[in-house]
Order: C-alpha cells, then structure tokens, then sequence
C-alpha cells in the first residue's frame, strides 16, 4: 500500500491511497507474470480514464501494455485467441 506521509508539529502522520484496480489472487503456480502485469496496467490505466484523468503517461502505459498483449496473442498455438470480457 503506498501512503502520503507529512511530518507536522515533530509528529509524522500517514495517510494511505486507496488503490484504484483490486488485485485478482489467481492461484499457483502463477507461471507468467509479465502477462499479470500488462493486463493489471490496462486494468489501472481504464480506471483512472472513467474517472476523466486521462493523462500522457496513461497513454503510454496504454500502449506498451497492448503491444506486449499484442505479442502474446501472436505467439499462441493456431485456434487458441486472447481476449477481455467484463467481470460479472
């Protein structure tokens, strides 16, 4: 968890951020985390983004996920596809 800190009359006071794409625990053995990260960064980047804080580094975390995920579609087995579906 990433906090805000501030020191204020010699006294240090925290206050934690909230994270904004809840972590999904998939169970072992997790044997591609390069893939978990490109599709949590997508997961972020489209949360900030329905909130209106599109930003250039959004963009471009955007982009550099999707080409890795682009990649990994291209090395599947033929027949085999990669896709996103909403949670129910």
């Amino acid at each position: 968890m990433w906090q805000f800190c501030i020191t204020i009359g010699g006294k240090r006071h925290c206050f934690p951020v909230p994270v904004l794409v809840e972590k999904i625990h998939v169970p072992p053995p997790n044997n591609y985390p390069p893939f978990e990260l490109a599709v949590t960064v997508l997961d972020l980047v489209k949360a900030v983004e329905s909130v209106g804080a599109k930003s250039p580094l959004g963009d471009q975390l955007k982009q550099t996920a999707t080409a890795f995920l682009d990649q990994v579609q291209k090395e599947l087995p033929k027949g085999v596809t990669l896709h996103q579906t909403e949670a129910r």
